[in-house]
């Protein structure tokens, strides 16, 4: 009876240290030198993410987290790691678990909204991060009134949640409260105005182009557009099929024919699709056909289009001179410059796209440098300039959409 009652207490006293144990958690490991520190391992681990080194941020932020593991960027910094991967349910937990060991950690409802923002799910998600924005200001407007120690920072996270709120805006297509989120960044003139006025400048760029759908929002945001994304824009914004109804010289074959024989039967009406080879997986196929078919941007001799090529400002031009000619009737238009000297320092008279260049600059449908008078034709085009070319476009040919 006494064995049996002396092994019942070693096992109550076992459970019980393992239970300490269990509690205790992992321990911290041995900091190595003076920079080996949580805060200093959080600032490198979100360098890095910025970097697009998910790899090396992760490393970071687990080393902050082995150096403390109670300390909440650690489980932030992941977080952010995780929502990249596409690991949602590992984010929030990661995040949550961050915003619970110390919630005046702003970092960590800023780092929620941008989760949200990744993920997009559901009709709300842009209501939703900018809550744990809003979280962020108004704790940090707390933090600055009661806690004069923590003021710098507080500071800090008011301009970051500001910014990234900006940014849920700008990728929901809620431009102008984009820009407003932006311009309270840029009136800070803190770490982040820099970037947040090239975004302010991007989002005003699109918020006059004005684009009426929504595909049209989203090619705004791409920095560099392609063909593909050009014929999109040109159908969907510009209208280009009702343009070319409207606007292109109406002809008539007058010439005689004989009534047809209605004993014979009619053969299938052949299609009028293009036959272009390299479009057929392409996600704005249906859009390229329809722009070829009209005449609006055309193919290579062999029988490609190249969808993911890059448009230039001078492959810009070009479509658009073509454009005008095809509305107007006006060949002329196709040599009207050349042989004159030119007037870009950038772009000789002898270059191919000269005369589509200085037709577009004289129409007022795109722009030289206003210091240099250079026109880079080799520069790349945005989504947003692309648009907002096409609304001068629009006004050139004095139409209104």
């Amino acid at each position: 009876m006494k064995s049996i009652n002396r092994m019942a207490v070693v096992s109550i006293l076992l459970l019980g240290l393992l239970g300490i144990l269990l509690s205790c958690g992992p321990k911290p490991i041995k900091q190595q030198s003076v920079m080996d520190t949580p805060d200093y391992h959080y600032k490198m681990g979100m360098r890095e993410f910025d970097r697009h080194n998910l790899q090396g941020a992760m490393a970071e932020f687990q080393r902050a987290k082995a150096l403390d593991p109670k300390y909440p960027g650690a489980f932030v910094g992941m977080a952010l790691v995780y929502g990249e991967q596409g690991n949602f349910k590992a984010a929030y937990k990661s995040v949550d678990k961050g915003i619970g060991l110390n919630d005046k950690f702003l970092e960590g409802y800023i780092v929620k909204g941008r989760i949200l923002t990744k993920e997009r799910k559901g009709d709300n998600w842009i209501g939703k991060a900018v809550k744990q924005y809003n979280k962020a200001l108004k704790k940090a407007g707390e933090l600055q009134k009661k806690e004069p120690d923590m003021r710098k920072a507080a500071t800090r996270w008011t301009e970051e949640a500001y910014y990234y709120m900006g940014e849920t805006y700008k990728n929901g297509f809620k431009f102008r409260d984009a820009e407003n989120a932006f311009s309270r960044v840029v009136e800070m003139k803190g770490d982040y105005a820099e970037k947040a006025n090239a975004q302010w400048e991007l989002v005003q760029k699109i918020v006059r182009a004005a684009p009426g759908t929504k595909i049209g929002a989203k090619i705004a945001l791409i920095p560099e557009i392609n063909r593909a994304d050009l014929a999109v824009l040109l159908i969907e914004e510009m209208k280009l099929l009702e343009v070319f109804q409207k606007r292109r010289p109406k002809t008539f074959d007058t010439g005689f024919r004989p009534p047809a024989d209605p004993t014979k039967f009619k053969t299938a009406v052949q299609s009028n699709k293009p036959d272009i080879t390299d479009i057929q997986n392409n996600w704005a196929k249906r859009w390229i056909e329809d722009i070829v078919t009209v005449g609006g941007m055309g193919t290579f001799p062999d029988h490609t289009f190249k969808p993911t090529q890059k448009i230039t400002r001078a492959d810009f031009a070009n479509v658009v001179q073509t454009i005008l000619i095809a509305v107007t009737g006006d060949q002329s238009l196709a040599t009207k410059y050349i042989g004159e000297p030119s007037h870009f320092p950038d772009v000789p008279g002898t270059n191919w796209a000269y005369n589509a260049i200085t037709l577009c600059v004289d129409r007022g449908i795109m722009h030289a440098n206003k210091i240099d008078g250079s026109f880079g034709p080799l520069k790349p085009v945005s989504g947003a300039d692309a648009l907002l070319m096409i609304r001068d476009f629009q006004n050139a040919l004095r139409m209104t959409f």
